[in-house]
């Protein structure tokens, strides 16, 4: 048995200082339906905080899978289960990664990032999509 207590604990030692995207499971409704209790989403720690991502954050001493919401000057993390409580970022708080793509058992790989042809940009769709076979 491990020495270590906590999710946030293990989560800390085994990926706080990792440059490169890793996957973490979906605990709990917060984000339903858009992402399932127990999916495997793709967290890339380099991937930009915008209005609409979804992100882990870390905030308050705990850590956070919710989607980043910029309303004025404000910033929430909202849970897309309405039956759970928006949190208002009123201090610091530290970015861990955007989830990129998420994988449901039985289902097609979502990626909520896509290459736009024209602008040669990363679009986001906030309700993931097959990566396209050419990109």
């Amino acid at each position: 048995m491990s020495d270590i207590d906590t999710p946030q604990e293990l989560f800390e030692t085994n990926c706080s200082t990792n440059s490169e995207p890793f996957a973490l499971q979906n605990l709990g409704s917060y984000m339903e339906p858009e992402f399932s209790e127990n999916c495997i989403v793709i967290i890339d720690p380099n991937m930009q905080i915008h209005n609409l991502a979804y992100a882990v954050v870390r905030y308050d001493g705990d850590m956070y899978f919710r989607q980043y919401i910029e309303r004025g000057n404000d910033k929430f993390l909202i849970p897309l289960n309405t039956q759970h409580d928006e949190i208002e970022l009123k201090s610091e708080f530290e970015v861990v990664g955007c989830v990129v793509q998420q994988k449901q058992r039985k289902q097609k790989p979502l990626h909520y990032y896509h290459l736009n042809p024209f602008t040669k940009t990363m679009d986001f769709s906030a309700s993931g999509k097959e990566k396209d076979k050419k990109s």
